[in-house]
């Protein structure tokens, strides 16, 4: 079944073209590197089909099967190699959420181990049919940012109903840890600011200690790391040819044309339109 107005399903302003956002679907060939490009999210990574071997922190060459699913936090540097053609869906998705309406993540703390294990869990049949009917959108194109954003409630839904306490507590280890809430925080907010002192503000400090714990966290000053990740939001933006430069200046506040262009300029070399036309020519 095709899907009916592409067009105008694309240029609506809920569309998700950023490939962080979410929801993605890949297949990748034998002796396939596979690997997250971005750490500013969690992900949760469904392996519908095939072999792979993945490394992080102090787990090296883990073997994971297709049905199997493998938390990836913040955090980790994580890689993976496929040993056969390999199927997986990604979910990328930030520290605050509740499994349901019921539970969050904190009341797993009870039931948490300061034993370090592989963050893994077995794919439930339950959660079998979530992700037929994610795989199904996905390949359809259907990439309405309401839609993620129900579907990953199903997800977390499905993990509260169909996983024990005690698994969970195991699998999402590393964000139950109160030493994330700084870092969950700024990723959560830091959109919602445009100068690092109504950031500072935000956090309830001053801009000397805000700097102090950033680079703690983010190797980074708050002002550099802002700038960094304004830069590559507009960038993916750019990517998306159907979003007209009009409305991304509109969205990130620049003051006309030729204000946007001059930051292009600066940051990525060029003007808007040859970025797009050199990130469309050069995926």
């Amino acid at each position: 079944m095709d899907l009916l107005y592409v067009e105008e399903h694309q240029a609506c302003k809920n569309y998700v073209s950023d490939f962080h956002i979410g929801f993605n679907y890949k297949e990748l060939e034998k002796d396939s590197t596979l690997h997250i490009e971005d750490k500013y999210y969690n992900y949760l990574l469904f392996l519908l089909e095939g072999e792979i071997v993945v490394s992080y922190n102090e787990f090296t060459n883990q073997p994971c099967s297709g049905g199997e699913m493998i938390f990836i936090s913040q955090d980790m540097d994580f890689t993976g190699k496929t040993f056969t053609q390999v199927r997986y869906i990604l979910l990328s998705f930030d520290n605050q959420f509740t499994l349901c309406d019921q539970i969050a993540l904190e009341s797993l703390t009870p039931y948490s181990s300061q034993e370090e294990s592989f963050h893994r869990l077995p794919i439930r049949e339950p959660m079998k049919e979530v992700l037929k009917s994610v795989h199904f959108y996905l390949t359809h194109k259907i990439q309405c940012k309401h839609l993620h954003e129900a579907k990953q409630k199903e997800v977390f839904l499905v993990l509260r109903a169909f996983y024990t306490k005690q698994e969970l507590a195991v699998f999402l280890s590393p964000i139950i840890n109160k030493n994330m809430d700084f870092k969950a925080f700024i990723l959560r907010n830091y959109q919602n600011v445009k100068t690092v002192e109504e950031l500072a503000k935000l956090c309830n400090s001053s801009v000397r200690s805000l700097t102090r714990k950033f680079r703690t966290y983010f190797g980074d000053s708050p002002y550099s790391w802002m700038l960094k990740q304004r830069s590559r939001h507009i960038r993916n933006r750019l990517t998306d040819v159907n979003i007209p430069i009009g409305q991304i200046i509109k969205e990130f506040g620049f003051s006309s044309p030729a204000h946007f262009t001059s930051y292009c300029k600066k940051y990525y070399g060029m003007g808007p339109s040859k970025l797009r036309k050199e990130m469309k020519n050069n995926p």
